[in-house]
């Protein structure tokens, strides 16, 4: 209940800014067709139902003073504020996507008290998950009971048509039902009265209001606690009305305008019996609907065409999410991390070509350009960013013999580039941001050469890092060298009969350090095999033992640790991330627990990890399963001397 809490949360925040902006863009409609402002609330509804979506250049989300960039940490699809395990936290942070605000909110949040048995804020969590879920049971009960109470009591009203009944003890007409709505109306009512009454309803019905007011009035429930999701309601409720007033004056003409409005008057001034509502025909803003209808011409094409493209636009910028990790924007730094796609040019004096197969990544950041190989190994280089236009003539005469395989750009129709750093650094490099390609050179420095002293000696096509590619991860057991392994770990008894040993060294390991990972299929219990020696991974019982590895050289001794997560228990389930250190020949936990769930680690592709939740999937037996990551946790950096958790980094 807790989890749905925190996400009705985060649906709620975005929502709150949606709400202020259809607010903003209902004052261009003003003298537009209600219609349009209706169909605006659509939006709302959305945000406030679905929690993931789109990511667009035109969201809203992308103008100031808008920083998602914390918001997104765990994915494009969902907007997440506030972190799911936000009450575990040591020093608990959210976001509500304005840095100023960030800052504040997150500084008066109660930080982990470890001798107490529970940290206060996951106190309050659990306090606002009561509260909330009392008021979402409070006005569903409501809701049902009112909805009963006013059914029994139309138990005497008169049919007068197929799906039109009167009733003497109501106020003003309704609709109720559901899979077989029927229309109440007042007794006694005029002729023409009639006619333009049920007009009016009929048009609910078209546009099945019946269905949608119940239904916006869950949501409602689901977000009680914010008041601006109430001023949604009632002002979605008043355009709903007022559409469908014009709608019967559009079909029958002005001129029953006066009439229209004293039927209103009449209904709201009736005060023998209590409302009718869902879909009241007489009570929801009187006053501006009397307004509206006293004012109401037939709208002009520009009008409507104006009306509607400000629909379009408005669910063009509210429905979608940001674009934090996407393309570089024109006036943009090119921060973020890339991989490499293919080789585009090489010097003909290289040795070295980047077959199919080569994988190299690239991370950008304000004042650092990092180069990562396959293996973990990183190269990193300080950066000054300048960015220029690129020159065609000046981009030929950067190869040592201009002409000669050389790769054209006169086919692009934008073209810039980036100088990273000072003819000082050697190697030095460039970005070319070509239309939508971008291009990573590498210069080469030569003081043999009289004629030129540095030119290009290799571009690589490279692509921005596609966060799919860390989505999914695997545990696969084969039987290499489980031998040899079980001829060193001599007497160990899992407990288990038919426990079958799997090796489960990820390829890229194997191939790039000494590391080798042995798991049981039944028990799940892990082991490391390093330099002729046996090192349990964690504990295992009623777990599911290592969930993901990763190789990192942190410290920058010039051996990468090898990192991994595990899992324990079978009543309270813990996750653990640790991590072995070669030169120590010693297993470090860190200090952190995350219950309930399994985690699993993203390789960032700048020296650092994160951790993220994990979903196991296609589980087979312990030694072969699919992890997915969901939610972000935190980061493992190296800071002050010491491997740690992110959050310890900043205390």
């Amino acid at each position: 209940m807790e989890t749905l809490f925190l996400k009705i949360l985060n649906m709620t925040l975005t929502a709150t800014y949606v709400i202020v902006a259809v607010l903003l863009i209902r004052l261009l409609l003003k003298r537009a067709p209600k219609k349009y402002s209706y169909l605006l609330w659509a939006v709302v509804l959305f945000r406030l139902v679905c929690p993931v979506s789109i990511s667009s250049e035109f969201s809203i989300f992308n103008a100031a003073p808008f920083d998602m960039t914390a918001a997104q940490k765990s994915g494009e699809a969902a907007l997440s504020y506030v972190p799911s395990d936000i009450g575990d936290m040591e020093n608990p942070g959210m976001s509500v996507g304005i840095p100023t605000m960030n800052v504040i909110i997150s500084e008066s949040l109660p930080p982990a008290a470890p001798d107490e048995s529970a940290n206060p804020l996951q106190m309050w969590i659990q306090l606002g998950t009561i509260v909330w879920s009392s008021g979402v049971a409070a006005l569903l009960i409501y809701g049902v009971v009112s909805y009963f109470r006013l059914k029994r009591r139309m138990v005497t009203a008169i049919r007068m048509d197929n799906y039109i009944f009167e009733a003497d003890n109501i106020r003003s007409p309704f609709i109720l039902g559901f899979i077989k709505p029927r229309i109440y109306i007042p007794f006694g009512l005029r002729e023409q009265e009639r006619v333009f009454i049920l007009k009016h309803e009929a048009y609910h019905l078209k546009r099945k209001d019946h269905l949608i007011k119940p239904f916006a009035f869950v949501v409602l429930a689901f977000h009680w606690f914010n008041p601006l999701a109430w001023l949604a309601f009632a002002l979605m409720a008043k355009d709903m009305e007022m559409s469908c007033d014009e709608k019967v004056l559009s079909e029958t003409g002005s001129g029953i305008a006066k009439e229209y409005c004293t039927s209103l008057l009449s209904f709201a001034a009736n005060r023998r019996f209590p409302s009718a509502s869902p879909l009241a025909f007489g009570e929801t803003g009187i006053r501006e609907r009397v307004k509206n209808i006293l004012r109401f011409k037939a709208p002009k094409k520009r009008v409507i065409a104006f009306s509607a493209a400000i629909c379009i636009l408005a669910v063009a910028v509210c429905a979608t999410n940001p674009i934090v990790n996407g393309a570089l924007k024109e006036t943009g730094k090119p921060y973020g991390s890339y991989r490499f796609e293919k080789q585009i040019y090489m010097n003909p004096l290289s040795s070295f070509m980047a077959f199919e197969g080569f994988k190299e990544y690239y991370t950008l950041t304000e004042n650092s350009l990092i180069v990562t190989d396959e293996a973990g190994n990183q190269q990193k280089m300080a950066a000054v960013y300048e960015r220029e236009t690129l020159d065609e003539q000046e981009f030929k005469n950067s190869f040592m013999m201009p002409g000669m395989n050389a790769p054209k750009i006169s086919g692009f129709k934008e073209r810039y580039q980036y100088v990273f750093n000072h003819s000082a650094v050697n190697p030095g490099y460039c970005l070319y941001l070509l239309d939508d390609e971008i291009w990573l050179a590498k210069m080469h420095k030569d003081s043999a050469n009289i004629l030129k002293s540095e030119y290009i000696w290799s571009i690589y096509k490279i692509s921005k890092l596609d966060e799919e590619i860390f989505e999914n991860a695997a545990i696969v057991g084969t039987q290499d060298g489980v031998d040899a392994f079980l001829a060193l770990q001599k007497d160990f008894n899992s407990g288990y009969d038919t426990d079958k040993c799997y090796n489960i060294t990820p390829e890229s390991m194997k191939e790039n350090s000494e590391y080798r990972i042995f798991k049981y299929d039944k028990s799940s219990a892990s082991f490391l095999l390093y330099g002729g020696e046996v090192y349990p991974l964690g504990e295992w019982f009623g777990g599911l033992g290592v969930t993901s590895m990763a190789l990192a050289d942190m410290d920058s001794d010039g051996e990468s640790e090898l990192y991994f997560t595990y899992s324990w228990g079978s009543g309270l389930h813990r996750s653990h991330a640790a991590y072995f250190n070669p030169s120590a020949k010693e297993i470090f936990i860190l200090p952190y627990t995350h219950l309930n769930e399994d985690m699993t680690l993203v390789d960032n592709r700048d020296g650092s990890l994160s951790l993220y939740e994990a979903a196991i999937s296609n589980m087979a037996n312990f030694a072969n399963f699919d992890t997915k990551r969901t939610d972000f946790i935190t980061d493992i950096v190296y800071a002050n001397g010491q491997i740690l958790l992110n959050a310890a980094a900043n205390e």
